[in-house]
């Protein structure tokens, strides 16, 4: 009897994970054709494009704050905030986040549901849906990365404004 139980068990485990590798295959086909990777790169590199403009006028706004003018730059002391810089806009690769973004997808969806979704993505106007989310993924982070410089700049001055205001009393 244990013997036929142990069997039943093992088949169930083994059908399992053949179910759980066929989701897994077609959640990889679903993130391929939706061009995922592609649009978290692009997402990361608007990133640390951005990142790069804040840090220099942070950097910028530090040196005229303490006093240091632009012939008195420090070589050494860029460097160190530039390799900072580069640091924080490489935490994560598109791959990381693909593979993050994947092991939460599709978890309340069914194979018949993944089957369509993937259906569509493949179809014609599934495609130029890609084609238009990937358009649009490059001028919104334009656009927001533009908007969000002149707000970290007004941010970062008057973080300097308030250092300077707490330092003075």
């Amino acid at each position: 009897m244990k013997i036929i139980f142990l069997a039943i068990a093992l088949l169930f485990s083994v059908y399992a994970h053949a179910d759980e590798s066929a989701r897994l295959s077609k959640i990889s086909q679903i993130v391929e054709a939706q061009g995922l990777q592609q649009m978290f790169q692009q997402q990361l590199d608007q990133s640390k494009a951005t990142a790069a403009d804040v840090g220099q006028s942070l950097y910028q706004k530090m040196l005229e704050e303490s006093g240091i003018t632009d012939g008195q730059k420090n070589p050494k002391l860029e460097e160190v905030f530039t390799q900072y810089l580069e640091r924080c806009t490489s935490m994560f690769t598109a791959k990381e986040l693909v593979a993050t973004w994947s092991s939460y997808y599709g978890k309340g969806l069914s194979e018949a549901d993944l089957d369509k979704i993937l259906a569509y993505y493949k179809s014609p106007v599934g495609k130029k849906d890609v084609h238009a989310s990937q358009v649009a993924m490059a001028r919104f982070s334009q656009a927001m990365a533009a908007e969000g410089q002149k707000r970290m700049n007004a941010l970062i001055g008057q973080l300097m404004a308030d250092l300077n205001s707490a330092l003075a009393k």
